[in-house]
């Protein structure tokens, strides 16, 4: 954005605290600002009905404040079908959602208009699956998956996060010498992640250890054996994404008394 007021400026102009600038310089500031978001919004609008009366449909991928999608290039494919151009805009947190991107916003709903309200959505589920089935060998991150849970005793994706923790330690004992954690001390933690492949082996188990009491670091082999046992001889379950069976990358965390 430029703004002639703001041009010739220092950068220690903009890097002033708030309590160094007046407040009636503030309020200056912010009314000029809101005048060119409001002459650029008036400006885009007009620009996009100019656009929809030549029968021209754009889509906008946002990037910035807001969900990104992996099946971007697929829902760009799926949307040429339709002859619906594709371009991009950034969000940004300072300024009024309803003045960013009023191009954008007048052809969203042209589109809702024309093609129904679900429409959008319903390309996206197929971009997002055709994006999987096109990476069936990737190695997915573990919120990319859906919400079930990947440990065999749990009945829902909450308590995987705090069964497999409780059959760790039902089945690891500390060793006779083990220093615990006092009430003030920080916790000390295993953090272990390994990969789940689509048919249910394990491989590439990453093991690290933080002890506060550096005098527990001489049991590191014991705890490391315990955690990667646990993994090798639990029968995880294979993570999914829109139901198709995927590896994925799992994460475990494992606090010392």
């Amino acid at each position: 954005m430029k703004n002639k007021r703001f041009e010739g400026k220092s950068d220690s102009f903009f890097q002033k605290n708030s309590d160094t600038i007046p407040n009636k310089e503030w309020a200056e500031l912010i009314k000029e600002e809101r005048k060119y978001w409001d002459s650029t919004c008036t400006a885009e609008t007009a620009r996009a009905e100019s656009d929809i009366k030549k029968n021209k449909l754009v889509y906008f991928h946002y990037f910035g404040m807001v969900d990104h999608y992996r099946s971007n290039v697929e829902m760009n494919e799926l949307l040429k079908k339709y002859n619906i151009e594709v371009d991009s805009a950034l969000t940004y947190c300072t300024v009024p959602g309803n003045l960013q991107n009023c191009y954008g916003h007048v052809m969203s709903k042209e589109i809702d208009r024309k093609f129904g309200s679900k429409f959008i959505d319903s390309l996206r589920h197929i971009a997002e699956i055709e994006y999987v089935n096109k990476n069936l060998d990737k190695i997915y991150d573990f919120e990319e998956c859906d919400t079930i849970s990947r440990y065999p005793r749990s009945k829902s994706y909450t308590a995987f996060f705090e069964d497999y923790k409780i059959n760790f330690w039902k089945n690891v004992q500390y060793p006779e010498g083990f220093e615990y954690r006092k009430d003030k001390d920080l916790y000390s933690s295993i953090s272990a992640d390994f990969i789940l492949n689509k048919n249910g082996s394990i491989s590439d188990i990453n093991i690290n250890l933080r002890f506060q009491n550096k005098n527990n670091y001489k049991y590191s082999s014991y705890f490391i054996n315990e955690t990667k046992n646990f993994i090798k001889k639990t029968k995880w379950v294979p993570a999914t994404t829109l139901g198709i069976t995927v590896n994925s990358r799992v994460p475990l965390t494992f606090f010392f008394k």
